[in-house]
């Protein structure tokens, strides 16, 4: 390619004086990160020191997505950063050939909106992997503060959780109204429900028996007095005659009470009331020991719930940690300046080899490299060409051989055709003879 580039005289003078092989250096081996070809850089080796600086930057921003992978699965696994290291040098190699496909991707003779086009695509791209670069980075930085929040909104959950279960599972009554107990009920037993019941069916019983009582003794009273006034002669209007003693009325008046008590037994009927109070005695008492066994047992299941609640927390994952990122980013304004100020300079870097080939524009490097794939193209055309007409030029020798031998073998079998058409001729003229001698002479 020597030649092609830079004529006929300069690859004479390389012939002369050939160029040493460059040892393997530091600055090669950055190199190799930007695809740079060595060959052509030899012509231009003023811009030896920009590709080094640039291969620099990919190593560096490898170097970053490897450190930054690698506190990402920490934070998602317990393992030793020993055992995950390969995969964060896999990561960072894949980071640094992807960067180095972008710079690659930016030579070429496109021009105008082309390259533009082109180069917002792997600006773009660029952007999209400093920002998954930034994230797990930022989250290592800050992972003492985040997980101080998780922990206090985790504390937070697990005491809401437990005030739930006690609203919705109270000891006396119902759950109050307003609150949602959909996922929070729970079953204390059903021995003090059955008791309160119980209590509740006796106690709607002494009252009936306490009001009836009550009835009695006030009718009984009343009857009291009206026999009494009128054996005693009282005169009350319209009640009584005012006649004293043992009189017809005085006789209905005492008949009439008499009756009232044989058919209302009061006595009974305190014994009666005076049994129920005592059953309802026992049954608060019973009442009391099924409350106690019922506050108990969902103490206990409210304690267990709260327990589990906690073993789901034990751990804490890196969404865990992206959810609070973006508390504390929101509570405090430095936690979040500095969240975009990482974010910023991640994205800054990784885009840097891509912005530093936009800025640099096109480099004496781009024009060799250019030439060197144009004569390469017109090299490989030409061999094309030539390739094509060796093979299309043996095709057409071969046809007209073909064609000769052809021409040949027709002559030859006209020649048979002839020479087998002479000798039916001749046969036919033998045979003639033949018959014609045979036949007798006729006189």
């Amino acid at each position: 390619m020597v030649d092609i580039l830079h004529g006929p005289k300069a690859a004479e003078q390389h012939r002369r004086h050939p160029r040493r092989r460059e040892k393997p250096n530091l600055g090669m081996f950055l190199r190799r990160f930007t695809g740079v070809d060595e060959k052509i850089l030899a012509s231009v080796p003023q811009e030896r020191s920009r590709y080094t600086s640039l291969g620099g930057v990919v190593v560096s921003t490898a170097l970053i997505a490897g450190t930054s992978v690698l506190g990402a699965l920490t934070l998602l696994s317990q393992a030793s950063p020993l055992y995950l290291l390969p995969v964060a040098v896999l990561w960072g190699l894949i980071i640094a050939n992807i960067d180095r496909f972008l710079i690659t991707s930016l030579t070429g003779d496109s021009v105008g909106w082309s390259r533009w086009g082109n180069l917002l695509i792997r600006l773009a791209l660029a952007v999209v992997i400093g920002v998954f670069i930034a994230e797990p980075l930022t989250l290592k930085i800050f992972q003492e503060r985040l997980d101080r929040q998780i922990m206090v909104e985790r504390d937070q959950v697990i005491s809401l959780t437990e005030s739930r279960y006690k609203q919705c599972n109270p000891l006396k009554g119902s759950a109050p109204a307003g609150v949602n107990c959909a996922d929070f009920i729970l079953d204390g037993g059903d021995q003090a429900l059955a008791v309160e019941g119980n209590m509740t069916q006796r106690q709607s019983v002494l009252k009936a028996a306490e009001d009836r009582l009550a009835a009695d003794i006030e009718e009984q009273g009343k009857l009291e007095e009206r026999s009494g006034q009128e054996c005693y002669g009282l005169k009350v209007s319209n009640r009584t005659t005012g006649v004293f003693g043992n009189g017809p009325e005085c006789k209905v008046r005492k008949n009439e009470l008499n009756t009232f008590i044989a058919n209302h037994d009061i006595p009974q009927q305190r014994a009666e009331v005076a049994k129920l109070k005592a059953e309802l005695g026992s049954l608060a008492a019973d009442r009391a020991s099924a409350e106690t066994e019922r506050a108990t047992a969902l103490s206990k299941k409210i304690t267990e719930r709260v327990e589990e609640k906690k073993r789901a927390y034990t751990d804490i994952g890196l969404l865990d940690r992206w959810e609070a990122l973006g508390t504390v980013a929101g509570q405090s304004g430095m936690v979040n300046f500095a969240h975009w100020l990482l974010r910023i300079i991640f994205v800054l870097l990784d885009c840097m080899p891509i912005i530093s080939k936009m800025l640099n524009g096109k480099t004496e490097y781009d024009r060799l490299l250019t030439q060197e794939l144009r004569a390469g193209s017109a090299c490989h055309e030409a061999e094309l060409n030539f390739t094509t007409r060796q093979r299309t030029g043996e095709y057409e020798i071969r046809l007209r051989e073909e064609e000769r031998r052809l021409k040949a073998e027709r002559g030859r079998i006209d020649r048979d055709q002839r020479v087998d058409e002479a000798s039916r001729d001749d046969e036919i003229d033998r045979l003639a003879r033949t018959f014609m001698s045979s036949m007798p002479t006729h006189r």
